[in-house]
């Protein structure tokens, strides 16, 4: 006779192997999954292209086979072999994917552990969203790849993360993880107006303090692996990530802004640390330092606030085109979106043109230059045999406020097509 437990234990087995059964059906069709991941093969004409490493191409084709460029040149020159799919754009552009160097729309929100001033236990791509409200946004705006970073509550935030804005699983749309590690170095958080906190004297101390003690960590690891030291150290998960850090894998990206504070971050973070630094924020004065930047070799990725109010001459000025005009060439623009939405990036470069700043650097400013800035440009950025087959077709010159995106691959695949579905912001 049966107990009732072992009755129930024995209906459970049977809804196992029912589901196991299920399982493995699933297994023996590879062809289903295989019609899911598939990647298209392309042949896209344009009336230009746009590669963001050399001159434009007039009438041109990009040839696109495993999520990967294949070619690119004239019309003329490529030999579209069988089996390709042919889309035609005659009078459009072509340009790479947008890269934005600061966003915190890839996921459920910033995250914002306001317990400590430093916060190197944290990692975002945890909880990372995949292809959400603000980044269809994004797509439609051109954006392809982003920064997503921890917010500026603490001074330092944690672990960021570089990926794709389209859809799929996160194996898909994560470039790198750690990608980056963000500080903020100015304006959040510091003590202001009586409030209880730390001034940037307080700020850069803590800032320097936790870093000594990532440097030590991982020069720990190092002599053991290079047998200098025989014993291991003890592992220390706060502090692993560190190591792609000072290896100089990944950058640290700063929230960093007046003459002042610029200085700090240029002193503590690139002199006495040798951190692959990026410059976020740079804005009002900051532009004055442009030689000391140059001498580091340091990109700087300016915004939001692209503009600023020069009391000395009593002008308005535009913070790009002042960096450009002390020859810096490694400048790009961002959103700290949502601060600015993620899909207005090329506004933000229209902006920097209409201040200034000159029209073809602008294109490389929200392309190469960001994907250079965050260690990524061996993928993104620019249309490039090799490369990530993120490509957007837009009316004309997207620096250009009265164009508009017409069509977005991301990894060889369509993700927005006007002629489908229009996004309405």
């Amino acid at each position: 006779m049966i107990t009732a437990p072992v009755a129930q234990a024995a209906r459970v087995s049977h809804v196992y192997q029912m589901l196991l059964a299920c399982m493995l059906s699933l297994l023996a069709l590879p062809q289903l999954v295989f019609a899911e991941d598939a990647k298209p093969k392309l042949a896209i004409h344009v009336g230009k292209v746009l590669t963001c490493v050399g001159e434009p191409i007039i009438g041109g084709t990009i040839l696109v086979s495993e999520g990967k460029i294949e070619a690119v040149g004239k019309t003329k020159d490529i030999n579209v072999p069988d089996g390709y799919q042919e889309i035609r754009h005659p009078d459009a552009f072509a340009m790479p994917g947008l890269v934005e160097a600061h966003a915190h729309v890839g996921g459920s929100g910033d995250l914002n552990e306001m317990v400590y001033q430093t916060n190197p236990e944290l990692r975002n791509w945890d909880q990372i969203i995949p292809h959400n409200d603000q980044l269809k946004n994004a797509i439609a705006g051109g954006v392809t790849t982003i920064c997503f970073i921890p917010g500026s509550g603490t001074n330092m935030g944690g672990w960021g993360t570089l990926m794709k804005t389209g859809p799929g699983k996160l194996s898909d749309i994560i470039i790198k993880a750690p990608g980056v590690l963000k500080i903020a170095q100015a304006g959040n958080p510091e003590r202001q107006d009586g409030e209880v906190g730390s001034g940037r004297g307080g700020m850069n101390y803590v800032i320097r303090q936790q870093l000594i003690e990532g440097q030590l960590y991982v020069r720990q690891w190092d002599d053991f692996k290079a047998g200098r030291t025989k014993a291991e150290p003890p592992m220390n998960l706060r502090l692993e990530y560190f190591k792609p850090l000072f290896h100089r894998e990944i950058p640290v990206v700063v929230h960093t802004q007046i003459y002042q504070v610029v200085q700090s971050t240029l002193r503590i973070l690139h002199d006495e640390m040798n951190l692959k630094v990026v410059l976020d924020h740079s804005e009002f004065d900051a532009y004055k330092l442009t030689d000391e930047i140059l001498k580091r070799d340091i990109p700087i990725m300016v915004g939001p606030r692209g503009f600023h109010y020069d009391r000395d001459r009593g002008q308005i000025r535009g913070l790009v085109a002042e960096y450009a005009n002390r020859n810096a060439r490694a400048l790009g623009v961002n959103t700290d979106s949502p601060v600015v939405p993620q899909e207005e990036l090329f506004f933000q470069a229209a902006m920097a043109v209409r201040y200034g700043w000159n029209e073809e650097a602008a294109v490389r400013g929200v392309t190469i230059e960001p994907a250079k800035a965050l260690m990524i440009d061996h993928r993104v950025g620019s249309l490039e045999k090799g490369k990530d087959a993120d490509i957007v077709i837009t009316t004309g010159s997207i620096i250009d406020p009265r164009n508009h995106v017409k069509q977005v691959f991301i990894d060889g695949k369509s993700v927005y097509d006007t002629q489908i579905d229009r996004r309405r912001f």
